[in-house]
Parts: C-alpha cells; sequence; structure tokens
C-alpha cells in the first residue's frame, strides 16, 4: 500500500522553523501509518532547505532499513536540481 503525502499543499516553502515542523511531521507520519511505499508529493513546494533535505534522507534511511520505499514526485525545478546536487534525484526521483 502506498502513503501519498500532499507535502505542497501543507509546505510550499520548507526553510527555517518550518524545516522543524516539517521533520516533525515526516516522522509522525512514518511512524503512525501502515505503507509500503511513502510518496511526497512537492508539487506547490517552491522552496526547501538543507535541513529538511536532511529529514528527507533521514526518512529514507529509516524506511530503507524497514523494508519500505520513499519516493519524490512533482518536485519543482529547483528543488530538483537540489535533489541532484546532494546525489539524491536517482534514489528518491523514481
Amino acid at each position: 500500500m502506498d502513503l501519498v503525502l500532499e507535502i505542497g499543499s501543507k509546505f510550499p516553502e520548507i526553510s527555517g522553523p518550518v524545516s522543524d515542523t516539517f521533520a516533525n511531521y515526516l516522522n509522525t507520519v512514518c511512524e503512525k501509518e501502515d505503507f509500503n511505499e511513502l510518496v511526497l508529493d512537492l508539487g506547490g513546494t517552491r522552496m526547501i532547505s538543507s535541513m529538511a533535505m536532511g529529514s528527507i534522507f533521514a526518512v529514507y534511511q529509516r524506511l530503507h532499513e524497514k523494508g519500505k520505499t520513499l519516493r519524490v514526485v512533482n518536485a519543482s525545478d529547483k528543488v530538483t536540481h537540489l535533489l541532484r546536487m546532494v546525489n539524491l534525484a536517482d534514489i528518491l526521483l523514481k
């Protein structure tokens, strides 16, 4: 079962204190929901901080250890570029 989170509608810009809120949101969902694949729909997210990117990677690692997957869809060109810069595009943009 896939769980799709529409991140862009909740978090159009993920920076500063919003990065902490975003990280807490992801962690809460990952602990409480039953799914095989977590899909982060970033449609509408214009900006993402390095701290938020770290949160996504931490969730990816935690899910991977449990045999689950994380995928990012509808990332803007700017967010896609950032994912490429930190070598996560090949892992998350499937």
